[in-house]
């Protein structure tokens, strides 16, 4: 910023008492002082001001544009910040003709801690609610984001841990760059999507720990947020990074994805991270500050925690908890931190605190405690810590009415590090079971699944399997058959329930009996008969499919036609498919496949255009093929063009085989850097595309346009341009790319070092790791395992399970199952990591770990079928 200053001191002027136009006029005369309108004109900078513009400025004839408010203030010395109240002055003046959105209050006059800034701790002496701001290394940035989200609507997120000051950075520079912005701060995820149907102008969505919104039953929908942006809103929240990591881990193919929202959404945010501690420069305006408030000091002085931490009361949290010299207020603390840990973050409901806190005091503790021991736990519990925090905090049911109980961020953030692994007791569990919020429902029933507690997830799914949720259908429908609760999935999928009499049919067919199968599909049940088709054409059967298929069973035809294709029947199975065209038209498209092979093209290309017409996927991409492959080049690829082009169609991989095919390499390239140009945003990201351009660069020694493609944050690019590195020594290329932040120049140079000097290897990574990115942990641990460092492997892990997503878990499960560490196996089952139950499980059945496809000859294989099978796959 410029250090200029005014060879005068402005007049004194009351800012605040300014509200309309006139006024706003008033004061910049008076700012003006004795200068004429030629020494403005002259001193007026970026742009001039002319006498007409001036007087229209001071008689308050039209509101000024913010640039000429901007010229005005330079020309009388006003530069930078000092410019910043006058700014605020005129934005609140400019936009009072605006309705008031309801509930809306402008962002000057919002209070911090309704926002959701942490109290801070209490000493005598001091008056003001909050300590001054210590500025932050992240506020340039955060600044200038909001001022550009500002211009065009944008959504800011900052990401940190409990009490690193994130929610207070906010604030601070939301206040600074929109001050007379109307600022709302929505209850709910609802309330965010009503006011997205008509959203006001120069406005700020405020979503503090945005997980409490994303975690509503029917979560922020991305198109909501999308509308808010479009309009011009600006959005912003905190969240936490375990939350945030969680959400945009990719899941594994085949694993549910109930985050693919939520991951979306949150790429179209500009993220900015707090440190869980202040760097030195930061420590030094403390300091700075420390004259004018003792908390400040005491804070800094601190060696236990963070400033920010300290300055929120977290340590003493902690020492309340741990330290506690009341049994009953730590056994009701311990009760309430463990159910939060296991997915219950609505308030706690005395009812259940009661009868969960009993669980954690001894025997003797139990036996003479007195009448009103739970009240004397809850009042320890709330007992305000240096006036700023208390371990569990009372939730509001109506005027002096208590509804629930929090628990402190803070405390329940070291909580999930020290408690991590321990089990749940069955009691507390129960106690959920009973007494869990509505809300909560779907957490805790996925947290006793992942945690192999199959009895309390049926009872937690079951309800919401009543209520017509689908995902809690198909989990209740699966621990039931793992449970051999038969009559259970008799019973709903006799009432209508079709994931239970899927898993009734596949329960039923794993035990072998054929024919309770065959009554079951008789009846009309699809999935029986699917099954029973599966364990026909598994044995062989080829009368029985025959029959089956000829009685109107489509699957039937399909498994029918599959085996006779593949077994040299092929007059048969065109019969069949002839006699079955004009029933299910769709096996047009099998026998196209079979015609094709045969070499009767004609009647296959036929066949093809018929089937793509109507929107067959399958024909869509075949009839290209066969097109190409028979002298029609240019058709086929007008046509895959085409398809190319439409939106939201992932197809320019197909367009690109096809030109590399016939060695049309430039125009291949061309097409998949159109369709990669975007490697960073999920809505329009075609990753097949920029898969094969990666590979295809790579192959032709376009080498600049890989290193352009990884700058963009392609990962196939970035991970293709490292291995090429290495392949051809090029190391010194390679560092540069790793100390630029490019995880996989960084994990290629260090399996490359470790070759000679795991040591140095291991080094670089762990940088890499204390820097906190993404996939570093993983690379770190897995070369730890390799070089047979398995328990510093498992140890970097464990540290990172809960704060990096599922990559970090399926790491760390695979290495405790490759190795036989079957007690920490456990442990993490306990945790609720991801496929821990069910790879013990796959131990104890003695079934491989990781899973692999199933392949023929496997009950429950299925083959592949239709036209890709058929056309592609020969026999």
């Amino acid at each position: 910023m410029a250090d200029n200053h005014p060879a005068t001191d402005p007049p004194e002027i009351d800012l605040d008492a300014v509200q309309t136009l006139e006024a706003f006029a008033r004061a910049c005369d008076r700012l003006r002082a004795s200068r004429s309108y030629g020494d403005l004109r002259k001193a007026a900078r970026p742009r001039p001001l002319p006498a007409a513009t001036l007087s229209d400025l001071f008689n308050a004839k039209s509101t000024p544009t913010r640039e000429t408010v901007i010229a005005f203030l330079t020309a009388c010395g006003l530069l930078d910040e000092a410019q910043r109240p006058w700014l605020a002055v005129w934005e609140r003046v400019a936009t009072a003709h605006q309705p008031r959105p309801v509930g809306a209050v402008r962002v000057g006059e919002a209070r911090p801690r309704l926002l959701g800034v942490h109290a801070a701790i209490q000493i005598p002496g001091t008056v003001k609610e909050l300590p001054p701001y210590v500025p932050r290394d992240l506020d340039a940035d955060l600044r200038a984001a909001l001022t550009a989200a500002a211009g065009q609507g944008g959504f800011v997120l900052l990401i940190g841990g409990s009490s690193v000051g994130k929610t207070r950075a906010l604030y601070e520079a939301v206040r600074a760059e929109l001050r007379e912005w109307w600022l709302l701060h929505p209850a709910d995820a609802p309330a965010i999507t009503a006011y997205a149907e008509v959203p006001a102008p120069r406005a700020v969505v405020w979503l503090d720990e945005l997980q409490r919104y994303l975690n509503h039953a029917d979560g922020l929908p991305i198109g909501v947020l999308q509308r808010l942006i479009t309009a011009g809103t600006v959005v912003v929240a905190t969240l936490w990074p375990d939350e945030h990591s969680v959400r945009t881990a990719r899941p594994q193919a085949g694993q549910s994805d109930p985050y693919a929202n939520d991951r979306d959404l949150l790429r179209l945010a500009h993220i900015a991270r707090v440190p869980d501690t202040f760097s030195p420069a930061e420590r030094r305006r403390g300091e700075n500050l420390a004259r004018t408030d003792e908390r400040i000091r005491i804070a800094l002085n601190a060696t236990d925690a963070g400033f920010t931490q300290v300055l929120a009361a977290g340590p003493a949290l902690i020492q309340h908890w741990e330290q506690s010299t009341d049994c009953y207020g730590k056994a009701v603390i311990t009760a309430a931190l463990d159910a939060r840990r296991v997915g219950a973050h609505q308030p706690l409901t005395r009812a259940f605190l009661e009868e969960s806190a009993q669980v954690y005091l001894t025997s003797a503790q139990q036996a003479t405690a007195p009448e009103n021991w739970l009240e004397q736990g809850l009042a320890y519990a709330a007992v305000k810590l240096q006036g700023a925090a208390s371990c569990l905090t009372p939730f509001a049911a109506g005027m002096g009415c208590i509804g629930g109980w929090n628990s402190a961020d803070y405390l329940y953030q070291h909580a999930q590090r020290v408690r991590r692994t321990e089990p749940l007791p069955d009691a507390v569990w129960q106690a959920l079971v009973t007494h869990h919020h509505p809300d909560d429902a779907h957490s805790l029933a996925e947290s006793a699944r992942l945690r192999g507690l199959s009895a309390h997830a049926i009872a937690l799914f079951r309800p919401l399997a009543d209520a017509g949720d689908d995902n809690a259908a198909r989990y209740l429908a699966e621990l039931l058959g793992d449970q051999n609760r038969v009559d259970e999935l008799r019973d709903r999928a006799g009432a209508g329930d079709w994931y239970a009499s899927d898993e009734l049919a596949r329960w039923v067919a794993t035990h072998g009996d054929v024919e309770e199968l065959r009554l079951r599909a008789d009846a009309g049940d699809v999935s029986a008969r699917d099954q029973l088709d599966d364990a026909l054409a598994l044995q062989g059967d080829v009368d029985q499919l025959r029959g089956r298929a000829h009685a109107g069973d489509p699957y039937a035809c399909y498994l029918l036609v599959h085996h006779l294709a593949t077994t040299g029947h092929e007059d048969d199975a065109i019969s069949v498919l002839r006699a079955w065209s004009t029933v299910t038209p769709k096996l047009n498209s099998v026998l196209a496949g079979l015609l094709a092979r045969r070499g009767e093209i004609d009647e296959a290309i036929a066949l093809l255009r018929e089937r793509a017409a109507s929107g067959e996927i399958q024909a869509n991409h075949v009839l290209p093929q066969v097109l190409a492959d028979h002298g029609n080049l240019d058709e086929a690829i007008a046509m895959l063009r085409a398809r190319v082009d439409a939106p939201g169609r992932f197809q320019a991989h197909y367009l690109a085989q096809m030109l590399v095919r016939h060695k049309r390499i430039d125009e291949a390239i061309d097409v998949l850097t159109n369709a990669a140009k975007h490697p960073n945003d999920l809505l329009k990201s075609d990753f097949f595309a920029s898969e094969m351009l990666a590979q295809l660069l790579v192959e032709h020694g376009r080498l600049e346009q890989l290193r352009q493609q990884a700058d963009l944050g392609d990962s196939y690019a970035a991970t293709a341009l490292a291995k090429y590195l290495v392949a051809e020594g090029r190391l010194d290329e390679l560092r540069e790319r790793s100390e630029a932040g490019d995880v996989d120049a960084a994990n290629h140079l260090a399996r490359h070092l470790a070759e000679p000097d795991i040591d140095t290897a291991v080094l670089q990574l762990r940088a890499q790791v204390d820097a906190r990115v993404p996939g570093s942990a993983t690379s770190l641990a897995n070369l730890l395992a390799d070089h047979g460092r398995v328990d510093e492997a498992i140890a970097l892990l464990r540290d990172h399970v809960g704060s990096e997503g599922y990559l970090v878990a399926n790491s760390l499960i695979n290495i405790l199952v490759r190795h036989g560490r079957l007690t920490e196996l456990r442990e993490e089952q306990s945790a609720g990591t991801h496929d821990a139950a069910l790879a013990l499980r796959s131990l104890e059945r003695g079934e491989p770990w990781p899973r692999r496809p199933q392949q023929p000859g496997e009950p429950g294989f299925k083959p592949a079928l239709g036209l890709h099978f058929l056309f592609l796959n020969p026999p």
